[in-house]
């Protein structure tokens, strides 16, 4: 099962990454668009479209910054759970080591309403799981940025 479980998340992670890389855009609402006003690109063309806004975009949204705008509802709804594949996603992109991932997800899930107070914020979403990480004596020591 462990086997399965580390190529399904990234596999999960990379599916998100063309909208992650349009949030210079301002347009994250709409999944079917691209980075043009008129629409979504069909096949190889939209992938090279997305890899260059990728490589040349220069405002502080990253790809982290991006899934969290882009996932924000299924992320607020797993927190309340305690558990699901958008925790394990940010455990991973947090690099939190394996062992302390379910403690990962129960500090984010007891501290809830300071994460979300500022809703559908994801810079305030960062923040707050940075502050938490680096509160939290086991975490700190587990987890480290990829």
């Amino acid at each position: 099962m462990q086997t399965f479980l580390k190529p399904a998340l990234l596999f999960f992670l990379i599916s998100f990454a063309s909208n992650a890389f349009a949030c210079h855009e301002g347009d994250f609402e709409s999944g079917s668009k691209g980075h043009h006003k008129f629409g979504k690109n069909i096949g190889i063309l939209q992938f090279t479209e997305n890899s260059t806004i990728s490589v040349s975009t220069t405002t502080s949204c990253d790809f982290y910054t991006g899934f969290l705008d882009s996932e924000y509802d299924f992320i607020q709804q797993q927190v309340a759970y305690g558990h699901g594949p958008h925790l394990d996603a940010l455990a991973m992109i947090n690099g939190c080591e394996e062992r302390v991932r379910t403690e990962f997800s129960k500090a984010l899930r007891v501290n809830y309403i300071e994460l979300f107070s500022d809703h559908n914020n994801p810079h305030a979403l960062r923040n707050g799981i940075e502050q938490l990480i680096d509160s939290n004596s086991k975490l700190k020591l587990s987890c480290r940025k990829v």
